[in-house]
């Protein structure tokens, strides 16, 4: 009976696991950041976020947590020190659950799709005179069918993010 509850909780911790939204940084960590003082929204980005809703969310909350890191938002024009990108992609995914149960006769049993919208948003940030990639988020996540819970999810995402924007 033990060996069955630490199963069944091991499962379910598994399961809340899996389903966790996924954040990854990665940056330039010889590249000094005490440099940089000004960005841009890059004009050329073929994988812009298609999204305009969660798109201007997205941008809204890069803006804010920028700001927050000291960086002044300028036109691209004006020679920024940082030109961001940000980018993203929708995957559909299948999943399958299976269900049964046994009683007189033999039980009764099934497995039913579930389809899932996978989403994945980068944000890239270039050194403006290099060219250079100097520092990536990557989020990935199942998005909802509420509007509302996506941008909040976004939001989370940028947070997790530019929580581990290099210290100057």
């Amino acid at each position: 009976m033990k060996l069955r509850i630490i199963c069944c909780a091991l499962f379910a911790c598994l399961t809340v696991a899996a389903g966790a939204q996924q954040v990854s940084v990665n940056y330039n960590h010889n590249q000094s950041f005490s440099n940089y003082h000004t960005y841009a929204w890059g004009s050329n980005n073929a994988n812009e976020i298609q999204n305009s809703i969660l798109a201007q969310v997205a941008q809204q909350d890069i803006n804010s947590a920028l700001q927050a890191k000291g960086l002044q938002m300028v036109q691209e024009s004006q020679h920024p020190d940082l030109i961001v990108l940000a980018s993203g992609g929708l995957k559909q995914e299948t999943s399958w659950n299976a269900w049964g149960m046994r009683g007189i006769g033999g039980g009764m049993g099934g497995i039913t799709p579930e389809q899932n919208t996978e989403g994945t948003m980068i944000i890239d940030v270039h050194d403006a005179k290099t060219q250079s990639l100097v520092w990536r988020g990557i989020s990935q996540d199942t998005l909802s069918n509420k509007g509302n819970k996506n941008q909040e999810m976004v939001e989370k995402a940028i947070q997790k993010m530019f929580k581990q924007w290099p210290k100057q």
